[in-house]
């Protein structure tokens, strides 16, 4: 989702931003991420808020680049299935990338997996699902989110369509267009329902 964010938005230096919001996120305390997920993505708006002076876009698109949990990924081209490595920060050190990869909070939700990864990877969908839901309106997020995880699936970026990722994406849209109307913390529609299930009704 990220990228093509990154691609279409008109914004500021959006990967010096996102660097600068990596570092933040590399400097916190690994306890506190895990215990509190909540005060984390709350903490990581704040800043990126600073970061942006109070435009809320910017901030949500700093927030979905400063928590991009890989420094690359591999895309195969078809017919030929010939991976190309795509590498995302160059111009971020190793320290305080891997510092913000592992600050990244693993159980987000109840259902979150039960692996050392978990759901490090849904908060960058639910910041850049809220970025388009924000600057544009909730349907066109939605069609934009699906367009991703397709694009991402037909590339070989992943090998199917994840609708944990969706379902992410939803939540994402609704924090983008609380936003439109009142500021309000990722923690007020995130955590709201601590579930990933696709289909329901997320986050009333």
């Amino acid at each position: 989702m990220f990228t093509f964010s990154s691609i279409l938005g008109q914004n500021k230096d959006m990967f010096f931003f996102g660097g600068k919001l990596i570092e933040y996120a590399a400097s916190l305390d690994y306890e506190f991420c895990q215990a509190h997920p909540d005060k984390f993505l709350d903490s990581i708006f704040i800043h990126s808020l600073k970061l942006s002076d109070g435009n809320i876009s910017d901030a949500l698109l700093f927030c979905s680049i400063g928590t991009v949990p890989y420094s690359e990924f591999s895309i195969k081209l078809l017919p030929l299935n010939f991976p190309i490595k795509v590498f995302i920060f160059n111009q971020i050190s190793e320290p305080d990338f891997e510092g913000m990869k592992r600050n990244l909070p693993v159980r987000i939700f109840w259902d979150s997996p039960q692996d050392d990864f978990g759901d490090k990877d849904k908060i960058t969908h639910i910041f850049s699902s809220a970025f388009w839901s924000y600057v544009t309106n909730k349907n066109a997020a939605y069609i934009i989110s699906t367009f991703v995880e397709h694009f991402e699936e037909g590339f070989k970026i992943q090998s199917n369509v994840d609708n944990r990722d969706l379902a992410a994406n939803q939540i994402g849209i609704k924090f983008g267009a609380f936003l439109t109307e009142r500021l309000v913390m990722p923690s007020e529609i995130i955590l709201k329902d601590k579930s990933l299930v696709y289909g329901k009704d997320i986050n009333n």
